[in-house]
Formats: C-alpha cells, structure tokens, sequence
C-alpha cells in the first residue's frame, strides 16, 4: 500500500489543481492520500468529487498544514481526518490567511525598494487568483529573470537573509494542535529535518510538541537518506510518538513526486495503523 499524507495544491502553492492531484495519485498507485495545503481547505472538496465522479482507487484523508511560529522558527504542524466544518479550525484558518496577506503586501513593498514593481500584483498570477506565498513570488522572480531558479529567489530576496523577508504572521504549536484536535484530527510535526536546528534543539522542539497535545512525526520524507529516516524513527519512539510519511508534493519534480518515499521502517507505528477502512 503506496500512502503519502502530505501533498498541495493550487489551493496554496502546489502547481495541480485538487482534480488534478488525486488523478495524479490514482496514476502513480497511491492507496491513501492527505491533501494538506497551507492554512486552507478549499481544495478538499474538488478533490473529494472528483475521486467520486471519476471512481478513482484513492481514500482522500482530509488534511491541512498549520504554519506556526516556535522560537523565532516557522513550524509547520499537519493536521490529518480533520473536520473541515469545525468551527474553532475555521476561525484560525481565517486568521493564517489574514496573516499570509499582510505578509504577502509587506514582501511587495520591499520589493518595491529593489526596483521590482508590482510583484504582487504579478505574483497572482502564478497563485491563481488564492492567497499569494512566497513560493509564488519565487516564481514570478524566476519568470521574469530577476532570478535563475527558486532556490536563488529564496537566497537573494524571499529567504531570511533575503531583501524582501518578512516573518511570517503565525499561530502558535499549541493553538495549532487544538485547533487540529478540535476538528477530530491528528495533529502532525511536519518534515523535522528541514528546520535549520541542532539534535538538541529538535528535541525540545519534539518535546513540546508531545506537550501540547501533538500525536505523530513525519519520519518518511522527500530528499532524506537513510540515516535520517533512522535518526527520526528513533525520535519517534524515544517520544512516544506516532510516524507518519508524505512527499510534500508541490510540483513535477520527479524525486518530489506524489509517493516517493521510503516505507516506514518496522520499529515505528504508522499514524493510520488504527484507522478505519
């Protein structure tokens, strides 16, 4: 069974609409599938109707990904078999999308400052008319040759050492994990080896997270090696946690794509191991 809880769409900054993404997972064989764009849920029942309408062999769980802010860090914390009509998760949504707004405004008037005019404005574009990220602004940068590639936009303007950075305006871990829990979900620390912190700082990070309330790591990730995937089930177990696996697929990259990772190793215990079928 091929299961990736950790996917996005146009509803935030993945380059596949909902519809396009679950065919996309019906192709490449995946059994389970959680939609988890950030700080939305408009992309869940597109894609729910369009598994329906075209009797795709994917379980849609409903998910999303909370951005939070944990000692000056952005955390990301997912939420999977959410409830998308609880209110006490609605209203944070709403406030995060308020958040990425400002946001959004105050990174194009930096911009402005470096003679780069009406990046937001053109930064729609790629966002398709949603809430415009710094993803978005990337790729506008690389469109219009102000920029090689994402990964320079990030470096010289959108990053932390970047002209245009702005932090994000985000909720807290324990907010995120209520909200989640509020909603009848599972509340999961996403993909903890990209934060730019020391083993001992991620521990913290991982122990706080077990205080509020969070259920579940993300062990099996894109771009890991083994001895990572190792070094974050051991994690998983040392905090009594469960493991969960997703690509985070944004868009056609190929070792980024929807179900290429590495099974979850024997010692852990998979987030859906008590789901029902």
């Amino acid at each position: 069974m091929i299961v990736d809880l950790h996917s996005h769409t146009t509803a935030s900054d993945g380059i596949l609409t909902p519809s396009e993404l679950v065919k996309r997972a019906a192709d490449n064989q995946i059994s389970m599938l959680a939609i988890t764009d950030h700080d939305t849920i408009k992309g869940l029942l597109e894609a729910k109707n369009t598994i329906e309408r075209d009797n795709l062999p994917v379980k849609l769980i409903y998910g999303v990904e909370v951005s939070t802010i944990w000692k000056n860090n952005e955390i990301h914390i997912v939420g999977l078999n959410i409830d998308i009509e609880n209110s006490l998760l609605l209203e944070l949504l709403s406030a995060q999308e308020q958040g990425r707004i400002d946001r959004a405004i105050s990174i194009d008037q930096k911009l402005a400052k470096v003679s780069i005019d009406n990046a937001y404005q053109q930064a729609q574009q790629f966002s398709k008319g949603d809430i415009v990220s710094r993803s978005h602004f990337a790729r506008f940068l690389v469109a219009n040759g102000y920029v090689k590639d994402v990964k320079q936009a990030f470096k010289k303007y959108l990053g932390k050492s970047g002209y245009a950075y702005v932090p994000a305006k985000c909720c807290s871990i324990g907010d995120a994990v209520n909200a989640i829990h509020a909603a009848g979900g599972q509340a999961v620390l996403a993909h903890p080896s990209r934060y730019d912190l020391t083993l001992t700082k991620l521990k913290t990070l991982i122990g706080e997270f077990k205080e509020y309330g969070g259920d579940a790591i993300e062990v099996s990730q894109s771009r890991q090696t083994q001895d990572d995937l190792q070094r974050l089930a051991k994690l998983a177990n040392e905090f009594g946690l469960l493991a969960s696996q997703g690509s985070d697929f944004h868009d056609l990259v190929n070792y980024l794509d929807l179900g290429k990772t590495t099974p979850l190793p024997a010692s852990v215990t998979p987030i859906w191991h008590d789901w029902n079928d």
